[in-house]
């Protein structure tokens, strides 16, 4: 797919907000409608343009998926290879899940390691959006890497998060 952000003439950025993102697409939408085409042609053209403006959206509309765009758009050149998780990050997730585990019913437990949790997912969505605009600003190969491990850390807290909340 095109890039996202180009598509719908959005600066890359990480701190998007759905207004923004939404604003973007109904521009874009009004310009390409297929209504406004009366050639076959071009209505095809609009309607495969229109689709590929309502991804692009859909994909900048969940922050896990624009960090995904980011991180395509900004690789170096060759692209290194996608640094290992941290041991000790690793670690900490598997701890969370044998307290969800051990916890069961118990609702205060649940509680307790939910909240937890909560507060670890929101340095981690911090430590992100750190990551995110210092490789937008400097589109080099730690910034990259660094952005890329944040995202990964960013994603499994928070399934953690989902799963303590079950």
């Amino acid at each position: 797919m095109a890039d996202p952000f180009q598509l719908l003439g959005l600066t890359c950025s990480w701190r998007l907000t759905a207004d923004e993102i939404r604003a973007a697409q109904r521009k874009c939408s009004i310009v390409s409608h297929p209504d406004r085409q009366t050639e076959a042609v071009g209505r095809a053209n609009a309607l495969h343009k229109s689709s590929m403006i309502n991804a692009a959206a859909s994909e900048l509309l969940d922050s896990l998926s624009r960090g995904n765009a980011i991180l395509q758009a900004l690789a170096p050149d060759p692209r290194p290879l996608e640094p290992k998780q941290n041991p000790s990050f690793l670690m900490r997730m598997m701890e969370l899940r044998e307290a969800v585990d051990s916890a069961g019913d118990d609702a205060q437990a649940r509680t307790a390691i939910t909240e937890e949790v909560a507060l670890e997912l929101r340095a981690i969505e911090l430590e992100t959006d750190a990551a995110m605009r210092a490789l937008i600003t400097r589109p080099e190969v730690e910034t990259w890497s660094a952005a890329f491990d944040a995202l990964n850390r960013l994603r499994a807290m928070r399934r953690a998060h989902e799963e303590c909340a079950r």
